[in-house]
């Protein structure tokens, strides 16, 4: 039995130092650079190969619409020319013989009407209400003076700008005024005479 006590015991002596050698030689081996050559020649040259990738090809896109233009105006066209003959009645000529005959152009008188001497035609009264707008002007009328000498009709032939003036003209030259009627071959006649009629505010 202590033969075989003491032979167990070598051998864990022994096996001990065994591990202790191993574990020296490793950290020497890693200290002198032995580690790296043995991973280099683990490792070995690395090979580099270059593939070619085809380049992606892409859809081919549409292609851009045409432009929008405008439309060309139509082609001008003139407008057809259309002349119409209108053609002009001309009445019979014994109708216009007959016309005539019946309507006897009047005859100027050889004196026209004129102021009567023994009648002084005054000035018409200023209307009061032109008075306070002050209102001028000068209103021409155009008188119809009967054989007897009196204003049968009387009218505007040119107005003064002012209707109340002109209204107070004719009617004062109906009521009041009197001429020397026109003569036609020594016989009194009707005829118009024309008489200018001026309103002034320093006048009245």
């Amino acid at each position: 039995m202590p033969y075989n006590s003491e032979r167990s015991g070598l051998r864990r002596s022994a096996g001990f130092g065994l591990v202790v050698l191993l574990h020296v030689l490793l950290i020497w081996g890693l200290a002198n650079g032995l580690g790296t050559k043995v991973v280099e020649i683990v490792k070995g040259p690395i090979e580099a190969k270059i593939i070619d990738t085809p380049p992606e090809v892409k859809p081919d896109e549409p292609p851009p619409p045409p432009p929008v233009l405008d439309k060309p105006p139509p082609p001008f066209v003139p407008p057809p020319e259309i002349a119409i003959d209108i053609p002009t009645q001309v009445p019979p000529a014994k109708a216009i013989t007959a016309v005539q005959s019946k309507v006897a152009a009047p005859s100027a008188p050889s004196v026209s009407p004129r102021a009567d001497p023994d009648h002084r035609n005054g000035r018409p009264p200023y209307p009061p209400a032109s008075i306070r707008m002050g209102e001028e002007g000068t209103v021409v009328l155009l008188l119809l003076v009967g054989t007897d000498g009196a204003v049968d009709e009387a009218r505007v032939d040119k107005s003064s700008g002012f209707s109340k003036l002109d209204q107070a003209a004719v009617k004062y030259a109906r009521r009041a005024w009197r001429f020397l009627p026109a003569m036609s071959a020594g016989t009194a006649v009707a005829a118009w005479h024309r008489v200018a009629v001026s309103f002034r505010l320093d006048q009245q």
